[in-house]
């Protein structure tokens, strides 16, 4: 880093933080805020990575930043336009390309506040007269964001789906890229079923098939659920075709066949070339928590909204049949058919789950405000 200052004096002589240069002042910024968390240390230096990022691409060194250029950074980050987003099916061709969505506000209100500790310390240490980032626009958020649920959020759902996707497309190398078409698989397979680890592992792709189903004929899933119970899952669109993009990319037809009951809906990869072609040992209960494990911590650091990382962070194998629950019941699926689409012996367990989420108790409250009105 060239020097970011145009005051030769300040770091020569002896200055409050004994800086030497622009890197020192960063470095003597994040030793004093982040000195008694590593998950603040990491969350800081991914937010000043990506601000001096934006600097570099406008040719302004950080302690010439002005207000307006802070609230066009942070407007980079609710609204991205092409040049800060990664390309979908390929790597980054510009050092911008960093975002696979625009942040939440809550995360870019976050991003603020720590620019605004990094501004009011540089500023105390005598590097720049005033604070830019205090003369920035507010950034209003009606609600706290909630990271402490057992199932993801829309938005981090939505991020990691997109993540998964990403890196399908992007792997350099034939085993990484195949690796990831599976680990997408797995992840939607478990996202849009709600089945437990322990039937994914065991069932093979014969297991998929096209049943009757009142006046119509639909793609179907049989396994066995916990306690060797019998158990249908109806596909949706959307699985159908994270199905066809899984069997394509990995040499097969589109759709199964009664005849593959030799080949394991997921399989286990091997540290070997073209592995995924010839897989016929299914992946174990043990594998799956792995794969999800390591998913999804590399998809938290890669990730640039801070809350959405968290979520991620803190996410379990178990998530993805809490996320499906929640998701339908706050999409207004009817609870019968949630409870048939899990498995569910009984009602009141599929009920635990609209308790859980507070988007749910919202909508019914509003409901219930729009009724009493109606009734006055």
């Amino acid at each position: 880093m060239q020097e970011l200052s145009e005051n030769f004096d300040y770091w020569s002589v002896s200055n409050p933080i004994g800086a030497k240069s622009g890197v020192d002042v960063i470095k003597a910024w994040i030793e004093r805020t982040c000195s008694n968390s590593d998950n603040t240390l990491a969350s800081y230096v991914k937010e000043i990575k990506r601000f001096l990022i934006f600097c570099d691409s406008k040719n302004i060194r950080f302690d010439h930043i002005s207000a307006n250029d802070i609230n066009e950074y942070l407007g980079i980050l609710f609204s991205p336009n092409q040049d800060w987003l990664k390309p979908k099916d390929g790597e980054p061709t510009a050092k911008t390309q960093i975002l696979l969505k625009g942040l939440k506000r809550e995360s870019v209100k976050y991003s603020q506040m720590v620019l605004n500790s990094f501004y009011s310390y540089i500023k105390e240490a005598g590097v720049i007269r005033s604070n830019p980032v205090a003369l920035s626009t507010i950034i209003k958020v009606d609600t706290s964001y909630n990271i402490t649920g057992k199932s993801l959020s829309f938005d981090a759902w939505d991020f990691l789906s997109s993540w998964l996707k990403h890196e399908s497309l992007k792997s350099n190398n034939h085993h990484n890229r195949s690796k990831a078409v599976r680990d997408r698989w797995l992840m939607h397979l478990l996202y849009y079923t709600g089945a437990r680890r322990s039937s994914i592992s065991k069932i093979n792709m014969a297991c998929f098939s096209v049943e009757q189903k009142a006046n119509r004929r639909v793609w179907v899933l049989n396994f066995l659920m916990k306690g060797n119970r019998e158990h249908t899952v109806l596909l949706t669109e959307q699985l159908l075709n994270e199905l066809k993009f899984y069997r394509t990319s990995i040499g097969l037809t589109e759709l199964p066949s009664e005849n593959e009951e030799h080949i394991p809906v997921v399989p286990a990869v091997k540290l070997k070339p073209n592995s995924i072609l010839k897989a016929t040992k299914p992946i174990s209960d043990r594998g799956i928590n792995y794969v999800i494990e390591e998913s999804l911590k590399k998809a938290a650091l890669e990730c640039e909204d801070y809350f959405i990382a968290k979520e991620l962070g803190n996410a379990t194998p178990h998530t993805f049949r809490h996320t499906c629950a929640t998701h339908w019941l706050n999409m207004g699926i009817d609870v019968v058919a949630t409870q048939k689409h899990l498995g569910h012996k009984n009602l009141n367990t599929t009920m635990v789950y609209i308790r859980e989420t507070d988007e749910h108790r919202l909508k019914e409250n509003d409901k219930l405000t729009k009724l009493l009105s109606e009734r006055e």
